[in-house]
């Protein structure tokens, strides 16, 4: 059982740091983006992020300390990180088919541009 446990806890310590990460990661090719569309996308993935990170602290708290108190703000951790990536899944998806129309405006205007 005490080898579970630890193994279960470096888990979601270890997704919690990725998540963490990751979302950095987003948010700075968020910044970077000239294109709004772009960047829309890039929010709505470091969102997706976020939400792993909130949703991995809250199990994290679940696991580790086994009160009343820690349970109650657990799972509510748990329902807004699966809410969060739930939501901006489907932004995302959203976003990502509108990327190819952006293109191709950019291109239009690009051309238009240098003429």
């Amino acid at each position: 059982m005490e080898m579970s446990y630890q193994i279960a806890v470096s888990f979601l310590v270890t997704l919690l740091l990725l998540s963490l990460f990751m979302f950095i990661v987003y948010k700075i090719r968020k910044i970077r983006s000239e294109r709004d569309v772009r960047k829309a996308y890039y929010n709505s993935i470091s969102r997706i992020w976020l939400g792993s990170l909130i949703l991995s602290f809250g199990l994290n708290t679940i696991i580790q300390f086994p009160t009343a108190v820690s349970y109650i703000i657990g799972a509510l951790f748990v329902v807004i990180g699966a809410y969060n990536i739930w939501h901006f899944n489907a932004a995302r998806k959203y976003f990502k088919g509108n990327i190819p129309i952006e293109d191709k405006a950019w291109a239009d205007f690009n051309r238009k541009a240098k003429k």
